[in-house]
């Protein structure tokens, strides 16, 4: 019989004495140090640590959109089915299956996550949004976001985590997003290069859930 753990609270308290004994946690707070924990294991790989990055009271922002169930917006499925339920008082929205999304892609030969943005219109306003794998989804979120800045009566999302990874668009998507999430005045939790991916991305607002249900619970 082959010899392996089995519990799976032991395997997540043992993978997560691995990082903290291979990285170096210490300029995270506490809260930011857990999400950061958690995005490390989803991805399998410590030397993601150096490239994760937390703008100004991303966390805080983000528990306190949580706290008043404001929309989640997910770029893809996975994303969204890998958002933990006991966690979720309301459904993650996910546009990308919907079928004048698919239509429209086509038509334009955009990516569907890309259309799937352009309908989020109407729930930007607070939200946290989830960008796990289209880079294209996080090229036109952006757009959309200058678009609409200066009109009036347009609230902002809360906060964006972005992980898109790859090779093609990827890198400097989430470039732009941190040069300029300042600018736009929008909190922003992502992974510059080209690591991240929908796990990392589930991991992070999983995490945010957790802390956010556990200061409920007092």
């Amino acid at each position: 019989m082959i010899k392996y753990e089995k519990n799976p609270r032991n395997i997540q308290k043992r993978s997560l004495k691995t990082i903290q004994e291979s990285a170096e946690l210490s300029h995270f707070n506490n809260n930011e140090k857990a999400v950061a924990l958690q995005m490390i294991a989803a991805a399998g790989d410590v030397s993601l640590l150096e490239n994760i990055r937390f703008s100004k009271d991303a966390i805080d922002i983000a528990l306190e959109a949580l706290k008043e169930d404001f929309d989640l917006l997910c770029d893809t499925d996975n994303v969204a089915c890998a958002m933990k339920q006991k966690y979720l008082k309301d459904e993650p929205i996910c546009l990308i299956n919907k079928a004048s999304v698919i239509s429209q892609a086509k038509s334009n030969k955009h990516t569907r996550s890309m259309e799937a943005v352009d309908l989020w219109k109407p729930y930007l306003s607070d939200s946290i949004i989830v960008i796990g794998k289209e880079a294209t989804a996080l090229y036109r979120l952006l757009e959309v976001l200058e678009e609409l800045k200066d009109e009036d009566n347009f609230k902002k999302p809360s906060l964006i985590i972005a992980t898109p990874s790859g090779f093609t668009g990827a890198v400097e998507s989430k470039n732009y997003l941190w040069d300029n999430h300042e600018q736009l005045d929008i909190p922003c939790i992502t992974v510059l290069g080209s690591q991240g991916g929908s796990d990392v991305a589930s991991a992070a607002i999983n995490t945010l859930l957790k802390i956010r249900k556990e200061t409920d619970d007092g």
